[in-house]
């Protein structure tokens, strides 16, 4: 084993751990902190391995770049006290954490073992393919992301008026 292998082993192992911080840190800024280090190890990779350097500057400007500062908005519009961070062992959040790795474990599987086609032909992965996908294919859950994300900041909203 090179050490190509082993640069990604431990860049997956890095991206597993902080995804690990995500689900259990009980402070909700730590917790958006090792979002923040899972979204841009997630971009090393795309840059380093998969030869997408499109996909991991969108992954930095997207993911990094909006949607950890809408989290972040929306911790601190939820206003939450230090004393109100409950030491739970075993919680609902563990187990959709294990659900979530259950699925993700399975959708690696049903990619690897049925699709198996490359969407470029060179083997590089390049705007215009994604795109092509995204608004054709993917099209209705791309727009199910978005009533989603506006629902959450709805309910953040919500919540966050009962306490005031």
């Amino acid at each position: 084993m090179g050490i190509y292998e082993l640069s990604f082993i431990l860049f997956g192992f890095l991206i597993v751990l902080s995804g690990l911080g995500v689900v259990f840190f009980k402070n909700p800024i730590y917790s958006a902190l090792a979002l923040l280090v899972n979204l841009c190890l997630t971009a090393v990779l795309y840059l380093a391995y998969l030869s997408a350097p499109f996909l991991a500057v969108v992954q930095v400007i997207v993911y990094v770049g909006a949607i950890l500062v809408f989290v972040l908005f929306v911790i601190m519009l939820m206003d939450i006290r230090k004393e109100e961070i409950t030491e739970v062992l075993f919680s609902p959040r563990l187990l959709f954490a294990l659900g979530a790795v259950a699925v993700f474990v399975g959708q690696i599987l049903a990619f690897n073992i049925f699709m198996k086609e490359k969407i470029a032909s060179n083997g590089y992965i390049h705007a215009k393919d994604i795109a092509n996908l995204l608004f054709t294919k993917y099209a209705l859950p791309f727009e199910l992301v978005s009533v989603l994300i506006f629902a959450a900041a709805c309910g953040a909203i919500v919540l966050a008026k009962k306490r005031l």
